[in-house]
């Protein structure tokens, strides 16, 4: 009987040895397939567009014209980004609560509007090749920076007058955007990861977006930017273009030349110092338009337990020579903040007083005005 005993011990240890093997086999090969499985999910995610986007809300309130005291909903924009091959990428841009005038429901709401729609294929970084709806190279502002980095809550007049508009064609903003092709690319990179020289070549329709050139010449941009060291560089870029017109006869003209000349320096230490400055002029045929730009803006980057913080101050200045007796002729002064608590999430507060020059405060009938906007952007 004891010798059963032993007998059915050994017999029961070696299933159980035998068995064990299998079960963690099984169990390996079920953990490998679980693997493999999120790997092939995680292949397919990457190659979805990434979809993104952020809203810009907050209060204005200003003395300017009739006054106003209003909360805004600023800025609502949804991007796709997505890569068709490894050299192919593309981008759409949609903006909601566009205000741009021509652009409104009948009953003064705001709508939908297109801003980018473009493709880019990078041969290397020195040559990359841009087709579609993009926004057009002329200065920092237009190009360099985005309503969701801008450090104040508007742009200056340099963009909202010189470079997204088409004076001949219509004479409202139009956000610098542009259909055409860009070539453009980075030269000589340096071993403090930056590039010291850029440029950029653009042929467009200088119409209005989303629609066909009505004449057949183009504009062409150019602009180069130059880096001496890290946070430092230089930046000059020009206009050419040929636009229609019509008079208030109804008599069209279809190739008036305008230029636009916006030269510009920037220094930013994401740790200390901020300073940008642009100066900019915009001429057409005739003498029908000539105007003047300049700002200067100045900060200094903080690292708080908070979050990041700007404190700044601007000053900006613009001329209208062929309507000087227009609001666009003024000195404005603007003090503020950007606080940045979260990576997603930045609020600014910014006041401004603006003072007309004489003749626009004697056609005016004031000496110029205040304006407080407090703003939150949420970004997804």
């Amino acid at each position: 009987m004891e010798h059963f005993f032993i007998v059915m011990l050994m017999v029961g240890f070696s299933f159980y040895s035998s068995a064990t093997p299998m079960v963690n086999m099984e169990e390996d090969k079920v953990v490998e397939k679980n693997t493999q499985q999120q790997s092939e999910i995680a292949v397919v995610l990457a190659k979805l567009p990434k979809i993104s986007g952020y809203l810009q809300t907050g209060w204005n309130y200003s003395t300017a014209g009739e006054g106003t005291s209003s909360f805004q909903a600023k800025r609502l924009r949804l991007l796709v980004d997505g890569t068709v091959t490894p050299n192919l990428a593309f981008r759409l841009q949609i903006e909601a609560f566009n205000g741009i005038p021509g652009s409104l429901t009948p009953n003064g709401q705001k709508n939908l509007q297109v801003m980018d729609a473009f493709a880019t294929y990078t041969f290397s970084p020195a040559f990359k090749v841009r087709a579609g709806q993009y926004y057009l190279p002329l200065g920092y502002e237009n190009y360099d920076i985005s309503p969701a980095t801008l450090e104040t809550v508007d742009f200056s007049n340099i963009v909202y007058r010189m470079v997204c508009r088409n004076p001949y064609e219509y004479n409202f903003v139009d956000y610098g955007r542009d259909l055409g092709v860009m070539i453009m690319g980075d030269l000589f990179p340096s071993e403090k990861d930056f590039n010291h020289l850029s440029y950029d070549l653009s042929l467009s329709n200088g119409s209005l977006p989303m629609k066909d050139d009505p004449n057949k010449s183009k504009d062409v941009v150019a602009a180069i930017t130059v880096r001496p060291i890290k946070y430092f560089n230089v930046k000059a870029s020009h206009g050419w273009g040929e636009y229609t017109y019509t008079d208030g006869e109804g008599k069209r003209s279809l190739y008036n030349t305008m230029n636009r000349t916006i030269l510009g320096a920037w220094y930013n230490d994401p740790n200390g110092v901020f300073l940008r400055a642009e100066y900019g002029f915009l001429k057409g045929e005739n003498g029908m338009f000539d105007e003047r730009g300049f700002y200067a803006l100045a900060g200094y980057n903080l690292q708080t337990k908070y979050g990041k913080l700007l404190p700044l101050i601007r000053y900006d200045r613009y001329e209208d020579k062929a309507n000087d007796m227009t609001a666009n002729n003024y000195d404005r002064i603007l003090a503020g903040f950007t606080f940045q608590p979260a990576p997603n999430l930045k609020i600014q507060l910014n006041y401004q007083h603006g003072f007309y020059s004489a003749k626009a405060s004697q056609a005016l009938g004031r000496d110029g005005y205040d304006q407080v906007q407090l703003m939150g952007l949420f970004r997804f």
